[in-house]
């Protein structure tokens, strides 16, 4: 399973992003699985769609994250998180979840207000991503970063 995991700070972008990774990805495969823990929920249609509420995946749901993805058969799960979630402890909880089975990219969406008004929050998701998107985004360079070579 390929784990693509969306962080950044505005839900717009995460959610247009997250759209256009489920439509490219369901050409290639009708096994896919979205695990909504955006601020906002996800009003996407047409894939098994499982909502973490109540904290973040980086720490309150961690255990809930680390949980749903040993059960789930998919080939690929795509991971909207909320602008609260802590890239580092992101980071180190998908660490921990990478292995044979599961294969995982972090994409960030930096958008222009959060790399002018918080530089360090801006390294921060850099340093934390595999491919960095900014503002204005252009998803279709950020669509072949994120999917890599197919499984």
């Amino acid at each position: 399973m390929r784990l693509i995991a969306i962080i950044g700070m505005l839900h717009q972008p995460k959610a247009r992003f997250t759209q256009a990774l489920l439509e490219v990805l369901s050409a290639e495969s009708d096994r896919l699985a979205l695990i909504d823990n955006c601020d906002m929920p996800l009003t996407i249609s047409g894939v098994a769609r499982q909502r973490l509420t109540g904290g973040c995946v980086c720490c309150s749901l961690a255990a809930a994250l680390i949980s749903r993805l040993g059960r789930m058969d998919a080939d690929y799960a795509l991971l909207p998180v909320s602008a609260q979630a802590d890239s580092a402890a992101l980071a180190s909880i998908l660490e921990s979840l990478r292995s044979e089975r599961i294969q995982i990219t972090t994409v960030s969406l930096i958008d222009a207000l959060t790399q002018f008004r918080n530089p360090y929050l801006t390294r921060k998701l850099m340093f934390y991503s595999d491919f960095q998107l900014h503002e204005p985004f252009d998803f279709s360079e950020a669509l072949h970063a994120a999917l890599g070579p197919p499984l």
